[in-house]
């Protein structure tokens, strides 16, 4: 699972990664959904990936308030410092 890829969940909606973490051992990823023409909606989803011990992938949408304003500031902590080290190599 990269930055870009498509994954479906189990309602057949799609998203598109946009970007994804690691923190306390589990990868969260930054997803936007998309329409049938691969289009980006106005559907942002947090989501989190674990692995069973079969190597089963699972994803489910992060919803507890203190985990999501945790992975929110890094994901933006992330953005930042991205666009701050794209602004210096230009």
């Amino acid at each position: 699972m990269n930055k870009e890829d498509i994954i479906t969940l189990e309602n057949n909606q799609e998203y598109l990664i946009l970007d994804i973490i690691t923190f306390n051992n589990n990868k969260y990823l930054y997803c936007v959904g998309i329409d049938k023409e691969e289009m980006p909606t106005n559907e942002y989803k947090y989501l989190k990936a674990t692995t069973s011990e079969n190597n089963e992938l699972f994803i489910e949408e992060v919803t507890n308030t203190s985990e999501l304003e945790t992975i929110i500031t890094i994901f933006t902590t992330n953005y930042l410092n991205d666009s701050i080290n794209a602004e210096q190599a230009a």
